[in-house]
């Protein structure tokens, strides 16, 4: 009997003993990372009183949980992890986004955060080339096409098929975050009361002010400024399941080169907040 049987049989054992017919709201949020998770997390956590629980395997996770909570982990949809969210009740939900702004974002991130080479137990694979890479470099191309990519695109990919599984795209919310978070606070049997005073505590600067620049740009589409449309077409063939199974496309760009070196220098120096957060809205982090 593996490690990941015996764990859940003890918290089955554990929610019978506590009974299993008190009100319990347990919220999942189970995506690639870079695709909103945090933001999602923190809001829906503050408007629907939820404990949050962030860890880089389920294994880590409390053995007696709190009925109300939710929990971020980037986690493949493989039978011992699903069985460990279903015994313990968890609505799962599962964030698209962009898988070349995706891995943009984790270039930003891994650079700046130590905790990043924890995600998938290691599996992201990340190498000093690559985290010293600018996205318009040989250096990026080569990792964005490798299989640590393949592992961080996967993630969403994987759960987007789970039919229970509530799925939002990061986009949507960026756009208009006060429907889209209405709407999925609605799915979860919440209400939105207080969802405008979480959006503001938790817009795009919150993120940026934070150690390890959580937040960047916030800006959907965002690769295309940095990746040359040569790059993101071979990308785009290596990971062609992702995009196409998430109705991400890649539509040619002008850019060159030399541009999109020019434009990773300024926005590695000077981050620029999104149109959303300039003008008040609550705008989402980079993710």
């Amino acid at each position: 009997m593996t490690r990941a049987t015996l764990r859940n049989l003890a918290r089955r054992s554990l929610a019978a003993l506590q009974g299993r017919a008190r009100a319990v709201r347990r919220v999942a949020i189970v995506s690639s990372p870079r695709s909103g998770n945090s933001w999602v997390r923190c809001v829906l956590a503050d408007v629907l009183g939820l404990e949050q629980i962030f860890v880089h395997n389920y294994f880590e996770a409390p053995l007696i949980l709190p009925d109300n909570c939710i929990l971020q982990l980037h986690w493949y949809r493989e039978p011992n992890f699903q069985e460990f969210l279903r015994s313990n009740r968890f609505r799962v939900v599962v964030i698209a986004r962009h898988p070349l702004d995706m891995l943009l974002s984790t270039l930003h991130f891994a650079r700046l955060d130590k905790e990043a080479n924890l995600w998938l137990g290691g599996n992201a694979e990340f190498t000093p080339r690559f985290l010293g890479a600018a996205p318009a470099s040989p250096e990026f191309l080569e990792y964005a096409t490798s299989w640590g990519a393949e592992n961080l695109l996967s993630i969403t990919h994987q759960w987007w098929h789970d039919q229970q599984a509530v799925k939002v795209r990061y986009e949507d919310f960026v756009r208009d975050p006060v429907s889209r978070f209405t709407e999925l606070i609605s799915n979860l049997d919440g209400s939105p009361a207080n969802l405008s005073a979480a959006l503001q505590k938790y817009g795009l600067a919150n993120w940026q002010a934070k150690r390890n620049k959580h937040g960047w740009q916030g800006r959907p589409g965002l690769w295309q400024d940095l990746i040359p449309f040569d790059d993101a077409l071979q990308i785009y063939e290596r990971h062609r399941v992702v995009f196409d199974s998430l109705a991400y496309s890649i539509g040619r760009t002008s850019l060159t080169r030399e541009e999109a070196l020019r434009n990773w220098q300024q926005m590695k120096v000077d981050p620029k907040p999104s149109t959303a957060a300039q003008s008040g809205k609550a705008a989402s982090p980079v993710k």
